[in-house]
């Protein structure tokens, strides 16, 4: 199981995409003679986080070569509750081939081209289930288990857009439209739901719903379906006051080859006697897995429509002088995600902005934000952030961040 789950999570956590990308340069004027000039723009963010388990305790989960009792039980004492994993790997590339006329739109590209590619994967189980991944089910065999409320996702997909930004009455509206191509999603869940193992261990039952789904890739970058994606952005500087709004990759997928297996009953598995295996026949063998397809796993393979994992921001800053505060909301439309809350305090030079505040939410619980942004010179600049500095300055106490690191090459 360990093995398993070490594909989908890495050891960091989590920072708002794109948010300093519009208002790095949004109230600097030498940056509108910039802006008015193309561009080129990569960004990545890269990480993953736990509400539950320390940094130091998903690094010697995943990578350790051997988890002791000692550090099981401290793993359970984290997830007494439960236990969220949550992790993301996201780049953007994006051309901006048509600057600004108007100071209005300078918040964002006028016109560009950009290319994406996102991976989310999130997994939430309960206390009862966390235990049988740790020690397995010898030590609960006659105690029924509760591992309802299991859900676990697994996004992986790209695409291509078009940008462009125009005027409603003063106010700036930047809008995206990706053309989206699906590659792999995972999407299990429990609802109620109990395993029981013997008391000698004979068997083992399963009692409640469960549903699983699959887009049925056959390789990583197989195509499996399509969608599209809106990006919608807004924002506005009244004196001291700044507001920024946005959505990114608001839309849909459709997979026409879903595999789709909705159960609620009881299932019982006695397992198979070896010494008898080698002795069935081909006839008596296919009957069995037909038999074991259609009662646990077989489902139907129709087409599929699935929301995308959207996300949802709001962002205020107070400017006074060369220093601002600033409110930040952020919702992604992910399992484990909750409605992340940031506030905290900045400065901005000529050729520098940094910008630091606690947090709460996300894939996290309390964070710390950290961003720093640098107008290298009138060509280049640099950007990048965590998501929660705890991760990584009390790596036994806060659990992971996610770091973001964006270039930006004014042609």
């Amino acid at each position: 199981m360990r093995k398993l789950i070490i594909c989908f999570m890495c050891l960091c956590g989590y920072w708002s995409q794109g948010q300093e990308d519009s208002l790095i340069e949004f109230n600097i004027g030498r940056s509108f003679q910039r802006l008015n000039r193309p561009f080129i723009d990569v960004y990545t963010e890269q990480g993953g986080a736990s509400r539950e388990w320390s940094s130091q305790q998903i690094y010697n989960f995943f990578y350790g070569d051997f988890v002791d009792d000692g550090a099981k039980e401290g793993l359970m004492n984290n997830a007494a509750n439960g236990l969220g994993l949550s992790s993301m790997a996201n780049w953007e590339i994006r051309l901006c081939y048509e600057g600004h006329q108007k100071t209005r739109l300078l918040p964002f590209p006028k016109k560009s081209f950009y290319i994406f590619n996102r991976s989310y994967t999130s997994l939430s189980m309960s206390e009862d289930l966390t235990r049988l991944m740790l020690y397995g089910n010898r030590s609960t065999a006659g105690s029924p288990q509760d591992i309802g409320d299991f859900a676990y996702q697994s996004w992986f997909y790209s695409g291509v857009g078009h940008q462009y930004t125009f005027l409603i009455d003063t106010i700036p509206l930047s809008l995206g439209i990706g053309l989206v191509a699906m590659h792999t999603l995972d999407d299990h869940n429990t609802g109620s739901a109990s395993l029981t193992t013997a008391s000698d261990g004979s068997a083992i039952n399963f009692m409640g719903d469960y549903q699983f789904g699959q887009s049925g890739a056959a390789s990583s970058y197989g195509i499996t379906g399509w969608g599209l994606a809106l990006d919608l952005a807004s924002a506005e500087r009244r004196n001291e006051h700044e507001l920024e709004v946005f959505v990114r990759d608001l839309g849909f997928a459709y997979m026409p080859n879903w595999l789709q297996v909705s159960r609620d009953s009881s299932f019982e598995f006695n397992g198979l006697d070896a010494g008898n295996l080698f002795s069935f026949s081909r006839a008596t063998f296919d009957n069995m897995i037909d038999s074991l397809t259609v009662g646990l796993t077989g489902g139907s393979r129709d087409g599929a429509l699935k929301v995308l994992p959207f996300q949802l921001g709001f962002a205020y800053r107070y400017h006074r002088k060369d220093q601002f505060a600033y409110l930040n909301f952020d919702y992604r439309y992910l399992p484990n995600y909750t409605p992340r809350f940031a506030m905290g305090y900045g400065f901005d030079w000529d050729e520098w902005e940094l910008h630091s505040g606690l947090a709460y939410g996300g894939f996290n619980g309390l964070s710390w934000d950290l961003a720093l942004s640098w107008k290298i010179n009138s060509d280049w600049h640099l950007r990048g952030g965590l998501s929660n500095f705890f991760g990584i300055a009390v790596p036994t106490w806060s659990g992971g961040t996610i770091g973001n690191l964006g270039l930006r090459y004014i042609l």
